[in-house]
């Protein structure tokens, strides 16, 4: 975690939303957002340390962060779901020291209303499964449990789209200039994430290819679009069964 601060970028609309807060002289409810953003990414930014995971940037916007790691598609599932629930997780044990400290009179109730406001809306905000929120890395994680990969980051795309249209219908977000900001950034995030399918899709294959995954369970399938993430596979061709490793061969041979 050494020099890890160089790797904070602040987003543009974040930028936007603090000089708002700025010119209308609420440098304490600016204070109280970003070191609630900042203790959430510590969150990932930890666990990826422990489960020695490399951290590529820390991008900061508004209302929240998002933490990349560079590191294979092909992780394990369950390291990659103690990441996804860490930055709520410090913010939850965050919040209950702020708590304690407003019991023993360290922190003021109009500050400490503060972060009860922000952190309520946070959390709610950030468990929303829309890409890029943590809500949509656990509901893929769940999903790649019983769906294929390639399937289920498609239903990630179209669920993020589903949950940001009724949000937006039914106004579960504030009206305000942020909230416009926000919409945005989710919007070029799915819109990134659905251009980028196939991409991550080729991803995952050359990955299974090139590197020895160990995993517990094993599964006969036709069709590669249909490999799972945590699953060995099987290919049934022309009534022979071949290993993963040497169907893949073949398949990305043909591919080039």
């Amino acid at each position: 975690m050494k020099n890890i601060y160089h790797k904070i970028e602040f987003h543009y609309t974040y930028l936007i939303l603090a000089f708002g807060f700025v010119i209308t002289g609420h440098f304490i409810n600016l204070i109280v957002l970003t070191l609630l953003i900042l203790i959430h990414e510590l969150g990932h930014v930890t666990s990826a340390f422990l489960l020695k995971y490399k951290i590529s940037k820390i991008i900061i916007y508004p209302y929240g962060g998002l933490t990349k790691l560079e590191t294979l598609i092909n992780t394990s599932i369950i390291k990659d779901f103690i990441i996804a629930i860490s930055g709520v997780s410090f913010q939850i044990i965050f919040f209950l020291i702020v708590s304690l400290f407003h019991t023993r009179g360290i922190i003021r109730s109009y500050t400490y209303n503060l972060f009860l406001i922000y952190h309520q809306s946070m959390l709610l905000f950030n468990l929303l499964p829309i890409i890029p929120l943590d809500g949509s890395k656990i509901m893929n994680l769940i999903l790649s449990k019983f769906f294929y990969y390639r399937l289920a980051n498609q239903i990630t795309v179209y669920l993020s789209l589903i949950v940001l249209f009724i949000a937006v219908r039914f106004e579960v977000f504030a009206r305000n200039y942020s909230t416009i900001m926000i919409i945005f950034v989710l919007l070029k995030n799915i819109y990134t994430f659905y251009g980028e399918l196939d991409y991550i899709y080729h991803k995952f294959l050359l990955e299974r290819y090139l590197y020895k995954f160990n995993y517990s369970k094993v599964k006969i399938i036709k069709n590669p679009n249909k490999m799972y993430k945590d699953k060995k596979h099987f290919f049934l061709y022309h009534k022979k069964i071949i290993p993963e490793h040497e169907f893949l061969y073949h398949f990305l041979y043909k591919k080039q």
